[in-house]
């Protein structure tokens, strides 16, 4: 059975754990003339969490903003090098790849979940499979999380105060490069399986977005990591979603963080685990100490 993963990871878009439960680090040593930090992210995470954590000053503290892409740039400028990657072959569209059976049945059920009134699957056909699965998780967070706000997203928010604040803002990769990732890594035919046994059983769905909501809560790096490798039926998509991007990061972080001060939002998972930035960070020699 096609587990909840693609549903996790979309949210998270995401092992044993030496520290104490924490999403802030500093990072200093190994050269740097003043200390970086590194905050973890989660996309249903309300913004009174930057006070709960202490993130307000080490923010402020910090002379540039880095994260994954740059969301500063507008909308359509980001859905325009989205779409390519979002795009299914022509004989891989949704009605193709999901029997007539399913699709009358997830038809049905993703109209309760649709981002706009009357939409339904079939306008989505020509698009893989996880980009309604991604629709899809929006509209249940905002039933399964009270008060969740898809427009006030931690990673958005800190870039866009930065950029209000004269900061400069730092990506590690391209949005077209996240897109690729995201869409093209796991084949259509599983992303379809996925989607289908989310809609058919919503309630899994939802659980699984309060239980990983509830983790990152806790702080719970290790807990958040265990649950989106549960039952992975496609561990490239995680060695690509996480792994290899972490190394790509790793390599670039050293530079921007000797460039100046740097305050680094990036998804809580790939905080995570002996292959996460923290640990990866300490094996090039800097010290890295969670902030109470």
């Amino acid at each position: 059975m096609i587990k909840l993963k693609s549903l996790i990871l979309t949210l998270s878009i995401f092992a044993a754990f030496p520290a104490s439960s924490q999403i802030l680090f500093k990072v200093e040593g190994n050269g740097l003339s003043a200390p970086s930090y590194i905050f973890g992210t989660h996309h249903l995470a309300p913004l009174s969490t930057i006070e709960k954590t202490g993130a307000a000053k080490p923010f402020e503290e910090s002379s540039q903003v880095v994260g994954e892409i740059d969301m500063t740039q507008d909308q359509m400028t980001l859905g325009m090098a989205m779409q390519p990657h979002m795009m299914a072959p022509a004989d891989s569209t949704l009605s193709k790849v999901i029997s007539p059976e399913d699709f009358s049945v997830i038809n049905e059920e993703f109209k309760k979940w649709a981002p706009m009134p009357g939409m339904e699957l079939t306008m989505l056909d020509g698009m893989k499979p996880m980009v309604a699965t991604a629709m899809v998780a929006v509209g249940m967070a905002a039933q399964a999380m009270p008060g969740y706000n898809p427009q006030e997203q931690l990673d958005t928010y800190f870039q866009l105060q930065g950029k209000n604040q004269g900061k400069n803002i730092v990506p590690l990769e391209t949005v077209e490069y996240q897109a690729s990732v995201l869409y093209d890594t796991t084949p259509i035919a599983y992303q379809a399986e996925a989607l289908v046994e989310m809609l058919k059983d919503p309630s899994k769905a939802i659980q699984a977005s309060k239980d990983l909501t509830a983790a990152y809560e806790a702080q719970d790096l290790a807990k958040m990591l265990q649950l989106s490798e549960k039952e992975d039926e496609h561990p490239e998509f995680m060695v690509a979603l996480l792994d290899k991007r972490n190394s790509e990061w790793l390599v670039k972080l050293p530079e921007i963080m000797k460039e100046a001060p740097s305050f680094i939002a990036v998804g809580a998972l790939h905080l995570a685990g002996e292959k996460g930035i923290v640990e990866g960070l300490k094996k090039l020699g800097y010290t890295v100490t969670p902030v109470k």
